[in-house]
């Protein structure tokens, strides 16, 4: 089975080129380690359909790079100054290189996809290609989706809106990450439906845990201070539940805490039932993720993607 070690050595490969400047930005973030959870998904679900191992590194690499420029651009725009404990790519290079650093990981990452897919069936390899190229479209839509929301009133941002927007920013590359690895192997119909089904789930249930994390996370683990969502006035699950399950002088205190983004308002939302509460949805789209591998063929392959799925759901970082 190919590994995550062969998706980073086609990855350096791809990035070692000139401009060095251009390049090494590119290439700086990935360097810094991370999860790797969408190219294992990737490479596990080739897997468990009998797969070439070639094409799914490729393909992994590709999805890789991809969700690295979302990462570049999301700092910038965010003014993230860390990220995996390090510098962001546009306080180490500047933010000129990084932008471009990001272009090149989004066009590397086409190339890549259509390299995979060469020798496939024409109506196989374009359906790779088109969802994967729809992606960038999809993930910039949540992006703008979140950003609307920063500038929103609390009380306007329901469940709907926070669902459609966790979708598009976060759900959609481990749908697109599983159904690749799937449909590049040769699976189509109900099993290729049934791995973006999981894909899907997970992804939501991965930024929920996000969500809890960015409230109560620890922050010798996450990098990130106790209520860090609260003080980037993020509209996140933990507390659209907790203002709507408190009441009175509780509901009132929590809003102008949130307003002067005032992390002390991680207590009220304790107390509101939000982080409890958005467990327990995580839990159900887990169990979602779970019920659409009961068609597939079993074996270690699988095994290993129930595994990543509990990695994404019950962790610390």
């Amino acid at each position: 089975m190919a590994s995550v070690a062969d998706v980073e050595l086609e990855m350096k490969r791809i990035l070692s080129r000139d401009p060095s400047e251009l390049f090494q930005a590119a290439w700086y973030l990935i360097s810094t380690g991370g999860k790797r959870l969408r190219p294992r998904l990737l490479l596990s679900f080739n897997e468990v359909f009998g797969g070439d191992s070639e094409r799914a590194i490729r393909a992994a690499a590709s999805v890789e790079l991809l969700h690295n420029f979302t990462l570049i651009h999301d700092d910038i725009m965010d003014k993230d100054e860390t990220r995996h404990g390090v510098p962001t790519t546009h306080v180490k290079f500047g933010e000129p290189i990084a932008i471009l650093a990001g272009d090149v990981l989004q066009s590397e990452s086409q190339h890549e996809m259509a390299r995979a897919v060469e020798g496939l069936p024409m109506r196989r390899a374009m359906a790779i290609l088109e969802s994967h190229a729809a992606i960038t479209t999809d993930i910039a839509r949540g992006q703008t989706l979140d950003m609307r929301s920063e500038v929103m009133d609390y009380r306007e941002v329901g469940l709907r809106f926070y669902y459609g927007m966790i979708k598009l920013k976060t759900a959609v590359l481990f749908a697109h990450a599983c159904w690749t690895g799937a449909y590049l192997a040769g699976a189509s119909g109900k099993p290729a439906s049934a791995a973006r089904s999981f894909g899907l789930n997970l992804g939501m249930a991965f930024q929920m845990a996000d969500d809890i994390l960015g409230l109560v996370g620890d922050p010798q683990i996450t990098g990130k201070p106790v209520g860090s969502d609260v003080r980037n006035g993020k509209k996140t699950l933990p507390i659209l539940i907790a203002i709507k399950n408190l009441s009175g002088s509780d509901r009132v205190s929590l809003l102008e805490k949130l307003k002067a983004r005032d992390p002390s308002a991680v207590d009220l939302i304790v107390k509101g039932g939000g982080i409890e509460q958005t467990r327990s949805f995580m839990l159900k789209f887990k169990t979602q993720a779970e019920s659409a591998l009961r068609s597939m063929p079993n074996g270690p392959a699988l095994e290993e993607v129930r595994a990543l799925l509990s990695s994404a759901v019950v962790r610390e970082k």
